[in-house]
């Protein structure tokens, strides 16, 4: 992420505010160049939360020395080296992953948890984003593991919560509400806080119906800035809203290439493996039945789409 867009993260400030982390503290993407940096320090680098460069990252394949990610596995594009630590599972939030991964170097150090104990703003950080990424285990959306659960109970014995339940539900509910909260931002920066690309795909999540994104001013013109800004193709843009039960919906959009997003638009609606369960709304948009289906789920269907091209 690049500093300019750190404020685009709402619920990310909002944590880091309470635990006295600020922005200064922290280190972007564009405080160094990141090319030249890697080729001089010759350092190592762990990838997190993703295993499948951007074009314009790959440069940093030869420096990999782990990947910790939850997404399914693709090797398509595959050029890391064969020692690279691999921890790649299905599992609701790659927090968990990550916490698991502290939780063995403290056992190798014989030091149990005391990583944890000593750093209590990182296991603060990780319970939170586990209870988001999971939304609290909520069996609609269906998202939490044993594996969410186990790292879980680890950090509330570390954090000393007296009352599991109703802390997680703080939690989410802090969160969700600071997530939600975009109301001064732009349709641009929309486009910006949350989002993934694969190949020339730019997609984007929103904490807001997509049909809501379509209302802003400038909503169009700025789908059309971002691919290029991003050289994408085409945008899935993804909604959710959270405010009256959940809610999901979609839409394609290619401004100056409706052909290809009219194909994309098809390939998911037809995908059954399993269905999106896609229901034309106005326009461009459609509501999604299918509510367990988040852009984790979305990704390699989108990568299948672009094998067929």
């Amino acid at each position: 992420m690049v500093r300019q867009d750190f404020a685009l993260k709402t619920e990310v400030m909002y944590l880091f505010n309470k635990l006295g982390i600020t922005e200064g503290d922290l280190i972007f993407r564009n405080d160094y160049d990141l090319c030249s940096f890697l080729r001089d320090s010759k350092c190592n680098v762990v990838l997190v939360d993703h295993h499948v460069l951007a074009a314009n990252d790959v440069f940093v394949s030869p420096f990999v020395s782990e990947i910790i990610d939850h997404r399914p596995l693709d090797k398509s594009r595959w050029t890391y080296k064969g020692d690279t630590r691999l921890t790649i599972e299905i599992v609701g939030s790659c927090a968990t992953l990550v916490t698991r991964r502290i939780k063995e170097l403290c056992l190798l150090l014989g030091k149990e948890l005391q990583f944890f104990k000593d750093h209590i703003p990182c296991s603060q950080t990780l319970y939170s984003t586990i209870i988001l990424d999971t939304v609290n285990f909520s069996k609609e959306f269906n998202k939490g593991t044993p594996e969410d659960e186990e790292m879980i109970d680890l950090l509330e014995r570390v954090l000393m919560i007296e009352n599991p339940i109703d802390e997680r539900q703080r939690v989410l509910d802090e969160l969700t509400k600071a997530k939600s909260d975009v109301s001064k931002l732009t349709a641009s920066q929309l486009l910006r806080k949350d989002v993934k690309i694969v190949e020339d795909v730019l997609i984007p999540s929103f904490p807001m119906l997509v049909e809501e994104f379509l209302r802003l001013d400038d909503a169009v013109d700025a789908v059309r800035e971002v691919l290029s800004q991003r050289e994408c193709s085409v945008a899935l843009l993804l909604g959710m809203d959270l405010t009256s039960g959940m809610k999901r919906d979609m839409a394609v959009m290619s401004p100056n290439n409706e052909d290809l997003a009219e194909k994309l638009d098809s390939f998911l609606v037809e995908w059954s493996s399993p269905s999106f369960e896609l229901r034309p709304r106005d326009g461009a948009v459609r509501g999604q039945l299918r509510l367990s289906a988040t852009r984790k789920q979305y990704v390699p269907v989108v990568q299948e789409f672009l094998r067929t091209l």
